[in-house]
């Protein structure tokens, strides 16, 4: 199913599979609010900085098409 995504796409997917994971933890008082926040805010941040790289990429194959 995930063979044909870009490292981006796996990427947001692993992001949404792990946040469900943390809302969970911490709906069930295993982590606080605070924790679930910090945790959920450096995975986005992570994300963020692959599709910058990502599109990146991106745009330097397109200039190379040219």
């Amino acid at each position: 199913m995930y063979e044909h995504l870009s490292e981006y796409e796996r990427a947001l997917a692993r992001f949404g599979d792990k946040v469900g994971l943390i809302a969970g933890l911490e709906i069930n008082d295993k982590i606080s609010p605070e924790e679930a926040y910090q945790q959920i805010k450096g995975l986005y941040k992570e994300l963020k900085t692959i599709r910058k790289v990502e599109r990146r990429e991106w745009e330097e194959d397109i200039y190379i098409d040219m």
